[in-house]
């Protein structure tokens, strides 16, 4: 699969930015919810914006100037996606996320499952990336 710098950086500021606007819709609704799941929810704000979002976004800045940090920061960030994903999956489980509401238990799903498919994808294009010489001849340039 080929898949161009500049367009997984754009991938990456969509998801920094679908970060941020996560926890603007979360503290503007999250009343419905309970309790132990919100309590559960506010550790990672911090995490969350100053970690995967800042992550992100410097891995997006330096593929499109096709600085070697890039592989390093997309790794970072790609990780830290999956292991939200299945934290939150985790603790979804537990607190009955996904049976609760249907509605809820949907989004909650494709939540997680973007988060680790997303962070799975990131992880793999950056080995590929250090791993493929042709690429790295592509990256000098």
């Amino acid at each position: 699969m080929k898949l161009s710098p500049r367009r997984l950086a754009w991938m990456q500021r969509i998801a920094a930015l679908a970060i941020v606007l996560f926890w603007i819709s979360f503290w503007m609704d999250h009343a419905q919810l309970p309790a132990n799941v919100v309590d559960f929810e506010w550790c990672f704000l911090l995490p969350d914006i100053l970690w995967i979002a800042l992550v992100f976004w410097l891995a997006s800045h330096w593929l499109i100037a096709h600085d070697p940090r890039a592989g390093i920061a997309t790794a970072a960030g790609g990780s830290s996606m999956v292991y939200l994903g299945l934290l939150d999956a985790a603790c979804n489980f537990r607190h009955g996320q996904y049976t609760e509401s249907f509605s809820r238990g949907v989004l909650n799903a494709v939540v997680n499952a973007a988060c680790i498919l997303f962070g799975a994808f990131n992880l793999w294009y950056a080995i590929t990336r250090r791993l493929d010489p042709a690429l790295k001849q592509n990256e000098i340039r």
